[in-house]
């Protein structure tokens, strides 16, 4: 165990340094006190709640892609007494400064940026061996690997809070084969995540990212959102907004209908792909564009992630396919397909966070408060193995905290309505 950790902890002090590691604490630590400046439910309502101590001296893991808001959260799990041990969730999305000022400030790091995935699956051991007994994951990377490599430590977690639709498939899988004996939180199920984060947080950053990578112009192009979950639908109204011409290719019926209803053009990869000058994937799966799909695209295409799976293109397939592969700009690769180019952004990684600074501060505060008191709700709660979902009681508590933030205040229900839900409940209609 030690020796994994000494590994992780050498590499996180020597990879992908960009100065001297003084001068990218600083850094670090100033894009974390932005993030905090700006995280008033985190910092605020999250602070009070784990100020009761049921954290104190928990071993927690955080394994999200590590960036300053997330070493926000961590700070603050560490200030309610937790130990806290970090790692990110993608080998492409690891910020140099801020594991540097992670370490200044006396926190676990077992990650750094600039490795490859290797050093990657390393870190996450590294992350494992610190048997953690409770996991704020990503994925379910971490979940998955002390399933597949440290079973013995695996079977003592306690509980895990998921962020993401892919790691909740993930946890599903494993309670179907009878394989999760801990509880699990879906974080991605709660209204205050995916209505936020992956419809508001996803659908602006991806743009942003596409824009900022390319300096190429939405209005008037036109742009194909492969998968219309929350994610999609965010990215296809954020496109369309801007002035695109939005396409949308979805399998579900009723997902597909609502992309209709909501004003896109849908139909099949083989009639949508030909026309569309970007093409955004935003399925949580793998090979969403894949090799049967580099005969329909046009030239000058532009390819990118948004969903979770580095894999959602598959690149390796285009390398080998393509006669030239050359940079076009940071960030861009251009494959020579014949007589036509393909330009993937930011390596097929998650564009908005390995080609962008991800998600705005004020959608991760929601995230991030669901994810904190996801970790105490395990920590105080008896729960049965099993993957369950965030209680509504948290998640209206998250919301109503952030809307006092900007000064908003709700009605509550009148009396007399009471009364009528009540009868109406009875079976009783006026």
């Amino acid at each position: 165990m030690t020796e994994n950790i000494q590994k992780a902890v050498s590499l996180s002090s020597d990879a992908g340094s960009t100065g001297a590691g003084s001068a990218g604490a600083a850094v670090g630590r100033d894009q974390i006190e932005w993030v905090r400046q700006h995280s008033p439910v985190l910092d605020g309502f999250v602070r009070d709640q784990l100020a009761d101590g049921a954290l104190q001296g928990k071993r927690i893991a955080v394994v999200v892609h590590l960036e300053a808001k997330t070493a926000f959260l961590a700070t603050v799990l560490a200030d309610a007494g937790a130990e806290v041990v970090v790692a990110g969730s993608n080998p492409r999305t690891t910020r140099h400064e801020v594991v540097e000022a992670l370490k200044s400030r006396g926190l676990t790091v077992v990650a750094a940026s600039g490795g490859d995935y290797a050093s990657w699956e390393r870190e996450l051991l590294a992350a494992a061996d610190h048997a953690p007994e409770y996991i704020i994951d990503d994925g379910a990377e971490l979940t998955m690997r002390m399933r597949q490599h440290r079973p013995e430590l695996f079977n003592r977690l306690r509980g895990v809070s998921e962020e993401t639709t892919t790691g909740t498939a993930r946890l599903r899988a494993m309670e179907a084969d009878g394989d999760l004996p801990f509880s699990t939180l879906t974080a991605n199920d709660a209204r205050c995540k995916h209505l936020f984060d992956n419809k508001f947080g996803t659908g602006q950053t991806t743009l942003q990212a596409i824009l900022k990578l390319t300096n190429r112009q939405i209005a008037g192009s036109r742009v194909a959102v492969i998968g219309y979950g929350f994610v999609g639908r965010g990215i296809a109204r954020y496109a369309k907004a801007m002035g695109a011409l939005t396409f949308v290719i979805e399998t579900d019926p009723v997902r597909a209908l609502e992309a209709h209803m909501e004003g896109h053009t849908v139909g099949s990869a083989a009639d949508v792909l030909p026309h569309a000058s970007m093409v955004i994937a935003a399925t949580g799966g793998m090979r969403a564009i894949g090799a049967r799909h580099f005969e329909l695209l046009r030239d000058d295409v532009v390819l990118c992630n948004a969903g979770h799976h580095d894999l959602e293109i598959d690149v390796d397939a285009l390398a080998t396919t393509a006669s030239a592969r050359v940079p076009a700009r940071p960030g861009v690769d251009s494959y020579r397909l014949g007589d036509r180019d393909v330009h993937v952004l930011a390596g097929g990684a998650l564009v908005n966070i390995a080609g962008g600074s991800g998600h705005p501060v004020e959608i991760m505060d929601l995230t991030f408060a669901v994810q904190a008191l996801g970790a105490h709700y395990l920590a105080t709660t008896d729960l049965a193995p099993g993957v369950h979902v965030i209680p509504k009681e948290l998640d209206d508590a998250i919301a109503a905290a952030k809307l006092s933030s900007f000064g908003v205040v709700l009605d509550g229900i009148h009396a007399d309505q009471q009364d009528d839900f009540r009868l109406l409940s009875e079976g009783i209609a006026r």
